[in-house]
C-alpha cells in the first residue's frame, strides 16, 4: 500500500470520527441582545448567547441566528426564521429570545413592521417556532428577555410600558405562559439578571451594557445612553446564569455544558 493511499485511508478515518464527537448545536433565534453580528467583532456589542459556547462539551457549538432590531414578526417576515430552520438537524437545541422589539408601537414603522402583542401575534410565532422545531427532532427552549438596565430613583430596576402599556416584563409572562402550554423548557433570563442587578446596585450593573464604554453616539458628541445592549462583561455574566440554571434545574440542554 503506498503512501497516498495511507493518507486517504487515515483522513477518511478522521472524518468518520469528527462526525461521530460532534455534538449537538444550540441555534439561536433573537434580537440585538443575542446578535454576534456572524461571529464579526463589532466592539463594544457581545453576545449572550454566543458566549455560551466557550463552556461547551468538545463537538458542541453555537449557530446565532439572532438579528439587530428583529421581533418575532420581522425575524419570519426577513426569513431569518426560514434559514434558522433549515439549518436544524435531529437533536439540537434552538433558543427563542424575543420581547425588546416586539413591544416597540411608536412609529407607523414599528406597528407595521415589529410590534407583536404578547397575547396575540407574539404567542402565535413562537407556537410556529416551537412546532418546527419538533418536527425536525429538535428541542425548543423559551427564553424570556434579559432585562433593560434602566434604574429609578428608589435604585431599583423598573419597566417602561408602551403607549400600549405593555411593558417588558408582558413577554416573560408570555413566554412562561407558552412554556406551560407547550410543555417546553423555559429560561427566564429577565429575572435572572433582574435579580442579579438589583443585588449588585446601578454602578456595577452598567458595566454590563455600552453606557460604559463612553462610546460616543450621534453628531451632538453625548454620551451612549445604552442600558440594553451588554459588552464582553455582560454577555459573561448572563451566559453565565444561564448555566448555573440548567444545570441546576436538569434540562435536557445542559448536556451541552462542561
Amino acid at each position: 500500500m503506498n503512501m497516498k493511499m495511507v493518507f486517504r485511508i487515515f483522513a477518511g478515518a478522521m472524518m468518520i470520527s469528527a462526525v461521530c464527537e460532534a455534538g449537538p448545536t444550540l441555534l439561536l433565534a433573537g434580537d440585538s441582545t443575542l446578535d454576534d453580528y456572524g461571529r464579526k467583532p463589532r466592539p463594544p456589542y457581545a453576545s449572550w448567547g454566543t458566549e455560551l459556547e466557550k463552556s461547551m462539551k468538545p463537538g458542541c457549538k453555537v449557530n446565532n441566528f439572532a438579528k439587530s432590531g428583529a421581533s418575532t414578526k420581522s425575524f419570519i417576515e426577513a426569513g431569518h426564521w426560514a434559514k434558522l430552520i433549515a439549518a436544524v438537524k435531529p437533536g439540537d437545541y434552538v433558543g427563542i429570545q424575543f420581547g425588546h422589539n416586539d413591544q416597540k408601537c411608536n412609529t407607523k414603522f414599528y406597528l407595521e413592521k415589529r410590534f407583536a402583542a404578547p397575547d396575540g401575534l407574539f404567542k402565535e410565532n413562537v407556537r410556529k417556532f416551537v412546532s418546527e422545531i419538533r418536527a425536525k427532532g429538535a428541542k425548543p427552549i423559551l427564553m424570556s428577555p434579559i432585562v433593560r438596565g434602566t434604574f429609578g430613583k428608589d435604585g431599583k430596576l423598573y419597566d417602561n410600558p408602551n403607549k400600549r402599556k405593555i411593558s417588558l416584563q408582558s413577554y416573560r409572562t408570555a413566554m412562561r405562559e407558552l412554556s406551560e402550554e407547550l410543555k417546553a423548557d423555559y429560561v427566564d433570563m429577565k429575572q435572572m439578571t433582574r435579580d442579579l442587578m438589583n443585588k449588585i446596585g446601578k454602578e456595577e450593573s452598567m458595566k454590563f451594557f455600552v453606557i460604559s464604554t463612553g462610546m460616543i453616539k450621534g453628531k451632538d458628541g453625548e454620551p451612549s445612553k445604552d442600558t440594553t445592549h451588554p459588552i464582553a462583561a455582560g454577555a459573561e455574566a448572563f451566559s453565565k446564569l444561564f448555566i448555573d440554571d440548567v444545570k441546576a434545574r436538569k434540562l435536557e440542554i445542559a448536556e451541552l455544558f462542561n
